[in-house]
């Protein structure tokens, strides 16, 4: 049974890490997920669930863009719920279990993302030989069991040897320490906001967050209901600041040019496969080239259907193999639908050249990146987890799934949509996307960043707390302090712990000693009787 659970742990270490399929994966590196069938799996599913949710409340500003990982997410999920549930510790405990055990987890996606590299040189002799047959060994197989080695095999061990370990260590923790690093863990989700307000903090749509903290805080509405108001908010917020004379052009109900007739062209099941393949663009990502590995792998149907002579089987695969990164699930879509359709025409005689499709996909990359994870980290994500969470800390395990079939299905619907609107309408689609001016897009994301910020400030005023056990003796009379600040604003305290930790963030202060000033705050107010529970 152990060695069964041992197993299971490390495949859920590589899904939580390991960017295998983004309909999957990105979701799944999530605590809020990945916590959920941690618990399951050790055998304790209500304490994965409210520990995996606790964890995740201090990554609600996690964005991991450009290659860069400022905190391993799944690993601090996955090893950290593990270590709790082995332990049996109370959930609060651990998101200060897991925060240290995703910086080292830094360690192991830096030797990933280095090792992959190794692959990416296999696929070039592939490409040498126009070896599309191997493409799939090199480009998905070889990377994977890497990623597993790297990240499954130490969750193996843990689960194998650790055990009774974390079992007797538990029992000889001092109850005030735990205590201690309880409070320390109802500071941390401070963190998680304020780095949200860090990434989406326009002057003019920071009074929303005010908004759904102190509706939260003073009204008692939950997170499903401040969604909804805020939603309200944000589609008033979009209609108003639309300009008439850009509605008149609205360039979507432009009809798609008629695609010439071509003599070779691609199935729809040839562009359902490069689009669902593509989707798991990351799955051999590596410091040196990036999604080199994906793109070449979603290509293949693409370039079985099109070319037949092993000198444009080379070249087109050579196409694929240089560097190229962008968000490649909501928003980048695009781009493989504008060079499925720049391949059809080469194929067929067009005077398509290397430099004008690489030229093409490299000067969309950046533009389409910022607005991608804009879009999925800032806006998606956190509306999603903020919901899930909620659900989850109440025991409600439709929290993680409300958020899977939430991120997943906007996902896939966007991404489809995104994908042949880059196929019909070639590079012009990008400019269909954009609208007159780019104006539209803004105001979309503005409009979705007025809903987040409202349902996260809801969080921010559910799950940061900030409990003084100080009492002031003055004669006869106590004067409890907590008592007091609530009497003059609810929660006063949390709000200017989430502001405060915001203006660090600002001022480029790092967020790993953020997080070290918040726990020694925590331990130290708690020992000096401070800060307390609360009740």
């Amino acid at each position: 049974m152990i060695l069964i659970q041992a197993l299971l742990l490390a495949i859920t270490a590589n899904l939580a890490s390991g960017r295998v399929w983004s309909p999957i994966t990105w979701p799944f590196c999530y605590p809020l997920i990945n916590g959920t069938i941690v618990g399951i799996i050790l055998g304790d599913p209500l304490l994965g669930l409210t520990a995996g949710a606790t964890i995740n409340l201090a990554y609600i500003g996690w964005i991991s863009a450009g290659g860069t990982m400022p905190s391993n997410i799944g690993i601090a999920g996955v090893y950290g719920t593990a270590i709790t549930v082995l332990a049996g510790a109370n959930p609060e405990l651990g998101i200060t279990l897991a925060i240290p055990i995703g910086l080292l987890g830094t360690l192991l996606w830096n030797l990933q993302m280095t090792l992959n590299s190794f692959w990416i040189h296999r696929l070039d002799a592939n490409a040498e030989k126009a070896e599309l047959n191997k493409v799939f060994f090199n480009a998905w197989l070889f990377p994977q069991l890497t990623c597993l080695l790297i990240n499954g095999f130490p969750a193996f061990l843990l689960m194998f040897f650790g055990q009774n370990f974390f079992t007797e260590l538990s029992e000889k923790i001092p109850q005030s320490f735990v205590n201690a690093l309880s409070v320390a863990g109802s500071l941390l989700p401070a963190v998680g906001v304020a780095m949200l307000l860090n990434y989406l903090g326009k002057k003019k749509v920071i009074p929303y967050f005010m908004i759904g903290f102190f509706t939260a805080s003073y009204l008692g509405l939950g997170t499903m209901a401040i969604a909804i108001f805020g939603a309200c908010i944000a589609i008033l917020s979009y209609f108003n600041g639309k300009d008439d004379t850009a509605a008149n052009m609205d360039i979507s109900e432009e009809p798609d040019e008629e695609k010439p007739e071509l003599q070779i062209q691609l199935k729809r099941s040839d562009l359902i496969k490069h689009w669902l393949i593509g989707l798991g663009a990351e799955v051999g990502y590596n410091y040196e080239r990036m999604q080199a590995s994906g793109n070449i792998l979603a290509m293949v149907p693409v370039i079985r259907r099109l070319y037949h002579n092993p000198k444009d089987i080379s070249d087109a695969m050579k196409r694929y193999l240089i560097f190229f990164n962008t968000e490649p699930s909501f928003i980048g879509n695009i781009i493989p639908g504008i060079c499925a359709s720049l391949e059809e025409q080469r194929a067929n005689g067009a005077d398509i050249s290397d430099e004008m499709i690489n030229g093409l996909r490299t000067g969309l990359m950046g533009p389409l990146a910022g607005i991608g994870d804009s879009l999925a980290g800032g806006v998606i994500y956190p509306i999603g987890i903020s919901l899930g969470c909620t659900l989850a800390l109440d025991g409600n395990f439709s929290g993680p799934i409300i958020f899977f079939l939430l991120f997943t299905g906007i996902m896939l619907i966007l991404g489809y949509n995104l994908y042949f609107m880059g196929y019909k309408k070639g590079s012009n689609a990008v400019m269909t996307l954009l609208g007159e001016g780019g104006n539209s897009l803004t105001r979309l994301t503005d409009a979705f960043g007025i809903l987040g910020l409202m349902v996260v400030g809801a969080m921010g005023a559910q799950n940061v707390m900030v409990n003084l056990s100080a009492i002031i003796n003055v004669g006869a009379t106590q004067i409890i302090l907590q008592e007091v600040l609530d009497g003059l604003i609810l929660n006063l305290l949390p709000f200017g712990l989430i502001m405060g930790t915001w203006q660090l963030l600002k001022k480029k202060v790092s967020p790993v000693i953020v997080v070290v000033l918040l726990m020694v705050i925590g331990i130290v107010g708690y020992y000096l009787n401070i800060l307390g529970l609360g009740i």
